[in-house]
């Protein structure tokens, strides 16, 4: 009798007991699998939504309604600034990006701003040489006679040593000229003069003792231009074309006539 309960119970206990698929753990698996991108573009969608509702409604809380009247594309401004925001980020991994692989090119002598791929650029703008037209008038009808006495004494073109101080005393508005009667230009510079006859002779002077190979030159205003230049009587590389502007402009050739 306690034979047959206890196979009863063996019997209850066997039935009771889930019977385990072997199927379902790869199933439970595979549905992991089913997630598809499309999906997570679809939330990820919904959930920019969601921020951009709630970033519109705590803009409109914050300016108490003022913009609610104002129709605006807001889902163009968004596009606009999420590409921007795409863009931005882009760049600066860029340039995180290149530097690295450079960096092993870079001499001992670089630092890491020299192999920046973005450096500032200084733009030098040439300084202003616009002279007012009166102005250099005026100053031709003052210093001609002594352009002129200077051509015969020392034998340089009189249009040539106007030419020079016309550009390089701003027809007498420079600092240099007002302040200390200079009127000419580097090789004189930071000199004082009493007055600008005394400048002009000391610079007839200079251009004998440091500049001889000038008085061996063509006694016209082209031949002394190029060879001022050659002779590195000034930096600018565009010096003699100027001289000749000047001539040519305020018919400076005249004065070599008299």
């Amino acid at each position: 009798m306690k034979i047959h309960q206890t196979n009863n119970y063996q019997e209850r206990s066997h039935q009771s007991k889930p019977m385990r698929r072997p199927g379902l753990a790869r199933q439970s698996n595979s549905n992991l699998t089913d997630i598809t991108l499309q999906d997570i573009l679809r939330h990820l969608g919904a959930g920019l939504i969601k921020l951009w509702v709630a970033l519109k409604y705590q803009f409109h809380r914050l300016t108490g309604g003022a913009f609610l009247n104002i129709r605006l594309p807001w889902y163009k401004l968004a596009l606009a600034a999420l590409a921007f925001f795409i863009l931005a980020k882009k760049d600066v991994q860029f340039s995180i990006n290149m530097k690295a692989p450079l960096s092993g090119f870079a001499s001992n002598e670089e630092g890491p701003e020299q192999m920046s791929l973005v450096q500032p650029v200084a733009l030098k703008r040439p300084a202003s040489t616009a002279l007012d037209a009166a102005q250099v008038q005026s100053y031709i009808e003052r210093f001609g006679k002594v352009a002129c006495i200077e051509m015969q004494k020392f034998g340089i073109p009189a249009s040539i040593i106007m030419a020079q101080a016309i550009l390089e005393s701003k027809a007498g508005k420079s600092p240099e000229a007002e302040r200390n009667n200079n009127h000419f230009g580097a090789p004189m510079s930071g000199s004082s003069y009493e007055n600008a006859w005394e400048n002009w002779r000391a610079h007839s002077l200079l251009l004998r003792e440091q500049y001889p190979e000038l008085f061996r030159t063509s006694n016209n205003s082209n031949s002394w231009a190029q060879a001022l230049q050659q002779a590195g009587y000034s930096k600018d590389k565009d010096y003699a074309r100027q001289l000749l502007g000047l001539i040519e402009k305020y018919q400076l050739y005249k004065l070599d006539e008299i």
